[in-house]
C-alpha cells in the first residue's frame, strides 16, 4: 500500500517530506489523466476541482525547494550566532573579574555592606501591632510660603497686564475669479 514503512514516531527529513509530496502528485496526475473526458457539468466541476489540487500540491513542492536553505548559508549563520555567543561569553566573564577586583579592591567595605544586607533592621516592638504590619509613616510637615512669594513680588518691579489693544492690520483685497471679459 505504502512505499515507505515507518512508523508514526518516525521523522522525516524536509527533502524526504518534499520528495513523498511530488511523488503523491504525480500518481494524482496520472490517475486524472486516465480518467474519461467528463460529459456532463458535475463531471467537469469534479475534473477541474482535482486539477486545482494537484496544481496547488505542485506549486507547494515547488516552493518549497526555492524556499530550502542552503547548507554554506546554514554554515555562515552557525558561525554568526557562535562568534556572538563567544563575544557575550567573553563580557560576562571581564565583567565578572571586574567585580571581582571592585569587590577586593573595597576590602572591608564590601564585607560591612554585605553584613549590613544580611542582619535584618530591628523593628520596635510594640504592644499592640505584629511584625507583618507597615511602619508607621513619618508626619509630613508643610510650609505656608505665601509670605515668602509676597516679599519676592515686591522686590520685583512686576507691571500689571493691560490688555493690549489688537494691531490694525489692513485686510487685503478679496480676489474673486477674473472679471469676464464679453
Amino acid at each position: 500500500m505504502s512505499l515507505d514503512d515507518r512508523t508514526a514516531q518516525q521523522q522525516l527529513t524536509p527533502e524526504e517530506r518534499r520528495a513523498l509530496l511530488r511523488a503523491f502528485a504525480d500518481r494524482m496526475l496520472r490517475k486524472l489523466t486516465a480518467m474519461d473526458d467528463p460529459e456532463d457539468l458535475p463531471g467537469v466541476e469534479r475534473a477541474l476541482r482535482v486539477a486545482a489540487v494537484i496544481e496547488r500540491v505542485y506549486s507547494r513542492c515547488d516552493r518549497a525547494e526555492r524556499q530550502k536553505s542552503e547548507p554554506r548559508k546554514l554554515d555562515a549563520e552557525r558561525a554568526a550566532h557562535e562568534e556572538a555567543a563567544i563575544k557575550a561569553q567573553v563580557s560576562l566573564a571581564s565583567t565578572l573579574k571586574w567585580s571581582k577586583e571592585r569587590r577586593q579592591g573595597l576590602g572591608h567595605w564590601w564585607e560591612a555592606a554585605q553584613k549590613a544586607i544580611e542582619t535584618p533592621a530591628p523593628q520596635a516592638a510594640t504592644s499592640g501591632q505584629t511584625s507583618s504590619t507597615m511602619p508607621a509613616m513619618p508626619k509630613v510637615i508643610y510650609t505656608d510660603l505665601t509670605d515668602d512669594f509676597e516679599a519676592a513680588r515686591a522686590e520685583l518691579p512686576l507691571r500689571k497686564r493691560v490688555a493690549a489693544q489688537p494691531a490694525q492690520i489692513p485686510i487685503p483685497p478679496r480676489r474673486g475669479p477674473p472679471p469676464r471679459s464679453g
